[in-house]
C-alpha cells in the first residue's frame, strides 16, 4: 500500500477517534494505532536515510504515543494532546501527498 494511502487512512482513523471520543480501550483507538504503525513501518523500511525521513519517523512515533495514551489513559483521555498529534499527522499527510478520502 502506498505511503500516501497509509497516511490518509491513519489520519481518518485519528479523526474518527476525535469525533467519537471513546472513553478508552475502544476499537477506534486500536484502528488508529494499527494505521499509524503501518505508516511507521513503511517509513522505517525505506532505503533512503535522510533528515526528512528521520523527522517524519519522530513525528509518527510521537503521534503513536499520544494515541496509545488515549487508548490506555491513566486518568482522563488527553483529547487536547490527541488533537495536536492529529495536526502533526495532517502535516505529514500533506507532505507525502495524501488527499482526504472522498465522502460517500
Amino acid at each position: 500500500m502506498p505511503l500516501e494511502t497509509q497516511a490518509r487512512d491513519a489520519l481518518a482513523a485519528v479523526d474518527k477517534a476525535l469525533a467519537e471520543k471513546p472513553h478508552k480501550e475502544g476499537h477506534t483507538f486500536s484502528a488508529a494505532a494499527r494505521s499509524l504503525c503501518l505508516v511507521r513501518d513503511s517509513l522505517s523500511a525505506r532505503q533512503k536515510d535522510d533528515a526528512m525521513r528521520r523527522r517524519w519517523l519522530g513525528h509518527i512515533n510521537a503521534v503513536i504515543s499520544v494515541v496509545l495514551a488515549g487508548h490506555f489513559p491513566l486518568g482522563s483521555v488527553p483529547w487536547d494532546e490527541i488533537a495536536k498529534a492529529r495536526d502533526w499527522l495532517a502535516d505529514f499527510a500533506a507532505e507525502v501527498g495524501a488527499r482526504p478520502s472522498p465522502k460517500g
